[in-house]
């Protein structure tokens, strides 16, 4: 399923988000590796961890590889500083409102878990709390301003992460 704009406007058609997300989820990842090699911190796992790291990481690739898909089919902009064409309902996005996100969440916690790094993979929660007010609270306003009713019944059936 996929909505076309209810109120199309040329002016400010921009969520007006904070930055590109991963710039936010790679800004965190680089302050946690710093922080991890100044203290010498290392998460201790015996193996299997590590091994469940790499199992999101290709999970993470595999998600962000199908939402992506979907936007292009859709022929809309994959980045979320460029105006939506198009509401993506199906693919991924039945399962999640923010899939890319979730991959992104999944990509940065799996490579974190994997090489042990702790405070890298601390700094995972304050960028998410960046994530949701400085995107996704933004990108939920404009897409509630761009696709009206049909964004309201979406965003009732289906979960911002999963």
């Amino acid at each position: 399923m996929t909505g076309k704009p209810t109120n199309p406007s040329t002016e400010a058609d921009s969520p007006e988000v904070l930055t590109f997300p991963p710039v936010i989820y790679g800004t965190f990842f680089i302050i946690g590796i710093i922080t991890d090699r100044a203290l010498g911190h290392s998460l201790e796992f015996f193996g299997f961890p590590h091994r469940a790291g790499w199992a999101l990481v290709v999970i993470g690739f595999l998600i962000v590889g199908w939402a992506i898909a979907r936007f292009v089919k859709e022929k809309t902009h994959v980045d979320v500083r460029k105006p939506a064409t198009t509401l993506v309902c199906d693919g991924p996005y039945r399962f999640s409102r923010n899939p890319m996100y979730l991959a992104a969440t999944l990509l940065y916690a799996g490579v974190a878990i994997a090489f042990g790094k702790t405070a890298t993979l601390g700094l995972l929660i304050p960028c998410l709390i960046v994530m949701h007010y400085g995107v996704i609270t933004r990108e939920e306003r404009y897409l509630d301003g761009k696709f009206s009713e049909t964004y309201r019944d979406y965003r009732a059936k289906v979960r911002r992460w999963l």
